[in-house]
Formats: structure tokens, C-alpha cells, sequence
């Protein structure tokens, strides 16, 4: 028998743009219990942000967090990833 055990942390998914015009961050919907289980939140808002814009879209593990990628027809290149509830900015 196989006992999960639960990271202490939460985790999110956040699409940004790191080339070409400017465009708000994207949050993907809810919480993740597990870097596992935000994958699929990252391949959902990767997919999602290629098909709006009319672009390609890919996913891929660096690090052992799935990263993905969209090139949109506008110029922009969107990066969504995983980030751990300790890893978020706060707001000082």
C-alpha cells in the first residue's frame, strides 16, 4: 500500500509574457496540491492562451516543473509555470 503525503505547500499556475507587447498576467482557475497535479493547469492555460491568440503552444519539464510556452501570430511569447505559495511576491 502507498501512502500519498501532502505538500505543505500550495501551488498556482501563471501565464506572463516575456517577449513583445505588453498583456496582463493570466492565473490559471484554483489552487494545485502538487507540482503533479499543476501540470495539468499548465498544459490547460498554455493550450488555451495558443488557441486565443492564434499561435502554437508547447509544454516541457525543466527542472522538474512542466513549463510551457506560447508564440502567438502578435509577437508575444507567453510562459506559464508553477510557482509555490512561498515563491509569490508579497506585498509589502
Amino acid at each position: 500500500m502507498t501512502v500519498a503525503t501532502l505538500d505543505p505547500a500550495a501551488y498556482v499556475v501563471i501565464g506572463e509574457v516575456i517577449h513583445g507587447p505588453h498583456a496582463t498576467p493570466v492565473l490559471a482557475e484554483g489552487l494545485f496540491c502538487s507540482i503533479e497535479c499543476a501540470a495539468d493547469g499548465v498544459r490547460e492555460l498554455t493550450v488555451s492562451i495558443g488557441e486565443r491568440e492564434r499561435g502554437s503552444a508547447f509544454v516541457l519539464w525543466h527542472k522538474g516543473r512542466p513549463v510551457g510556452c506560447s508564440v502567438t501570430r502578435g509577437g508575444q511569447m507567453w510562459v506559464v509555470q508553477v510557482l509555490a505559495s512561498h515563491e509569490l511576491p508579497t506585498a509589502g
